[in-house]
């Protein structure tokens, strides 16, 4: 308590106070000032043996005192709510908690597990003295003990030092925690070697005992068993392998699985987000493949964010025609430098000069969604690095809008070349205009609706690239749209059951997916204004905040394309207009889940329409339509009609 007071003040900088011959120190703040100690009664002698405090509660505590922790109150943050109660963890530790409860059944120490950010998700046996302290100390489920939140404890510390910790009386930081001592280990997932939780151990500070850190142990090497046998075989298989791969080489390595994506240190270390996006993507392609062209290994060369070309072997893991797994190793060429090297200068050649960094959204576009700002990015990269793209998303979700805007911020004055290739019949004049737009060097060639093309057109296309590539070193960038019918962004399978051509072709080394606006709705406050401004033909025409919630509430099957029809049939004939929820179309006023039949529509639209009509009364709507009262309100639920009552005209 004297080191702990003299570290609060600032004048402990050691792990002990002056120390004696025997390494250890003598009692007292005049030993440790190097003067006698006081002879008065019930002082410690000089020269009496006093415990130094240990290196790692002294490294925690100024941990503590770096961030600012109270030492004198205790606040635990409540984070109930964003706890997962039925994860993995928490369902492999239950039945080592009830086994460790019951052999605590008569001992004064209680059990608690804590997930990886030092939340409590349990807590198990004790007696009436310890659960009366626990509560008093919020130390039940639903809080948080991490260090940085309550100081040295057995839980938070344990995660900070990733190791075993005990903390005894005096040695925890806040002083209403000093009642207790408590011993923590961090779980580990033995696959992937992330911590998973802490299981913690806590008694009276008079009733510790060494025994248990053997205790939390036993209890950490339990949870770690049950949670190795809660993966399946496949699993198992897939990340032995990726193991077996990342001791062959000390590059990045990567594991994609239909369930599960990881990767090495050094791929955490050395690649960008983008890149791992990239590399994982041009797994799930070949993953993807059918089984009658799929092939089992695939080394293709990648250009990372950094402006570095490097190797990647992707290998599947399982048998041939029903792969588990695939594993992304990547090497960097010889003559290269690896990436990351700090002598490198980004992007270029040694001597030249950085490229701009990518903006977090390209000039033009409008969102504010993390979704829709990394595939600005990671399109606005590909452009830069010419890299073949590929871009999946529903129809209307501003695909092309994308590769617009990055090919007029990477090459403004170069041109931009678009095919149709659904507005093509001839094969022979679709390849003809291709090749004549992939002669422009530093232009940028998009194929619009990538979904039509065949197997003999893809197979083209690549010839076409890969022979533009050779004879001029770089080519034009070229950008694949694809578009997909569901709500996923790569279809399983093509309606005959076999992949489409355009998903597993090597054309495209980079595939970048694009939510549907129904996903991203925080994006529509941005593109009401930006879709006004261009329909409202110079005028000021703009959205008032109840038309605005009405706009947020709806699916927009169509995505922006659906907003950009109903803000411009809202705004026609318009030039200075506030506009409210009636001026709306009626589909805007109903969320139905399904695609409803034009006879459901039309009765829905007259439903919104009386509604709006008597003011959202809608006993007064039924009598308009000459419908019951049951009937009106049985149709409000089967269509999702939201129109507010009482709405002032």
């Amino acid at each position: 308590m004297r080191a702990r007071e003299r570290m609060l003040s600032g004048a402990l900088e050691t792990s002990t106070a002056t120390r004696g011959p025997d390494g250890r120190g003598t009692a007292g703040p005049a030993a440790a000032a190097g003067s006698p100690a006081p002879a008065t009664p019930g002082a410690t002698a000089p020269g009496v043996p006093y415990p130094r405090v240990r290196e790692a509660v002294l490294t925690s505590w100024r941990r503590c005192r770096l961030l600012a922790v109270d030492a004198d109150r205790l606040h635990v943050p409540h984070v109930e709510q964003h706890i997962d109660w039925d994860s993995r963890f928490l369902t492999a530790a239950a039945p080592v908690l009830d086994r460790v409860e019951q052999l605590l059944a008569d001992c004064t120490a209680g059990v608690v597990l804590a997930d990886s950010e030092a939340r409590v998700l349990s807590r198990r046996g004790g007696d009436a003295a310890v659960v009366r302290l626990m509560d008093q100390v919020h130390l039940v489920p639903g809080f948080s003990y991490a260090e940085e939140a309550v100081g040295t404890n057995g839980i938070g510390t344990a995660l900070a030092e990733r190791r075993l910790s005990t903390v005894f009386g005096a040695e925890h930081f806040a002083g209403p925690l000093q009642r207790a001592a408590c011993a923590g280990i961090p779980v580990r997932n033995p696959l992937t070697g992330r911590q998973e939780g802490v299981v913690n151990l806590t008694c009276l500070r008079q009733d510790a005992s060494p025994l248990m850190a053997a205790v939390v142990r036993q209890a950490a090497a339990d949870i770690e068993e049950r949670l190795l046998d809660r993966y399946s075989g496949k699993e198992r298989a897939a990340l032995d392998a990726f193991l077996a791969t990342g001791r062959r080489t000390s590059g990045p390595v990567l594991l994609v699985t239909p369930t599960l994506r990881t990767a090495n240190s050094e791929a955490v270390r050395l690649l960008e987000p983008q890149d791992l996006r990239q590399a994982g993507a041009l797994a799930a392609d070949l993953l993807a493949a059918p089984a009658g062209s799929r092939r089992q290994r695939v080394d293709v060369t990648l250009r990372l964010a950094s402006g570095t070309d490097v190797r990647a072997r992707c290998t599947l893991v399982g048998p041939p025609g029903r792969p588990i797994g695939c594993v992304v190793g990547m090497t960097t060429p010889e003559g290269r430098e690896t990436p990351g090297t700090p002598d490198r200068t980004p992007g270029t050649c040694t001597g030249t000069q950085p490229p701009p960094p990518l903006p977090a959204l390209l000039p033009g576009l409008a969102g504010r969604s993390p979704s829709w700002r990394a595939a600005s990015r990671d399109v606005a990269s590909a452009c830069r690095q010419r890299l073949p793209t590929r871009v999946v998303g529903e129809a209307g979700v501003g695909k092309l809008a994308l590769v617009r805007a990055a090919h007029h911020w990477v090459r403004p004055r170069n041109r931009l070349h678009v095919l149709d290739l659904t507005a093509h019949q001839d094969a022979t004049d679709l390849l003809a205009r291709a090749e004549e737009a992939l002669r422009d060097e530093d232009g940028t060639v998009v194929l619009q609706h990538l979904e039509a093309a065949n197997r003999e057109l893809m197979s083209c296309l690549e010839t076409r690239l890969i022979e533009a590539r050779r004879n001029r070193g770089t080519g034009p960038w070229v950008a694949g749209l694809y578009t997909v019918p569901g709500q996923g962004p790569v279809p399983a399978a093509a309606p005959t059951g076999a992949a489409p051509p355009a998903l597993d072709s090597a054309v495209f080394a980079c595939t970048v997916a694009v939510a549907p606006l129904r996903y991203r709705p925080e994006d529509i406050r941005d593109l009401v204004p930006a879709l006004l401004a261009r329909h409202g033909r110079g005028g000021t025409v703009s959205c008032t905040p109840a038309a605005m919630q009405v706009l947020t509430r709806c699916d927009w099957p169509g995505n922006v394309r659906h907003l950009s029809r109903v803000l411009q049939q809202a705004a026609r004939g318009r030039r200075q207009a506030d506009l409210q929820p009636h001026d709306l179309a009626p589909e805007c006023h109903s969320s139905c889940r399904r695609t409803l039949t034009p006879w459901e529509a039309a009765e829905r639209d007259a439903i919104v329409r009386a509604l709006h009509d008597t003011a959202g009364n809608r006993d007064a709507a039924a009598r308009q339509l000459g419908i019951s009262r049951a009937t009106i309100y049985r149709k409000i639920r089967l269509y999702g009609v939201t129109v507010a009552p009482a709405r002032a005209r």
